[in-house]
């Protein structure tokens, strides 16, 4: 599954990124110590919709790579229905 990199893409490039990827993808959306940055608010609501999981990578130096993978359309229904 490929990795997309948008660390160093402007606000709003989230929720372009995540509907052009494939289920599956990974979408590393910041990098550091803490989530933050300009996709951190894009991407809990993508994967509070099911769209996405989020999850993080530990990298060392107390830096942690943070990544949405895709979700498959059937995942999102489901999770949509059960709201």
């Amino acid at each position: 599954m490929p990795e997309i990199n948008i660390v160093k893409f402007g606000e709003g490039s989230f929720p372009v990124t995540l509907q052009e990827a494939e289920a599956g993808d990974k979408i590393v959306y910041h990098v550091g110590p803490f989530a933050s940055g300009p996709h951190k608010s894009d991407a809990l609501r993508a994967a509070l919709e099911g769209s996405c999981f989020i999850l993080q990578r530990k990298m060392g130096n107390g830096n942690f790579e943070y990544i949405a993978v895709k979700a498959t359309d059937k995942y999102k229904k489901k999770h949509t229905q059960q709201r």
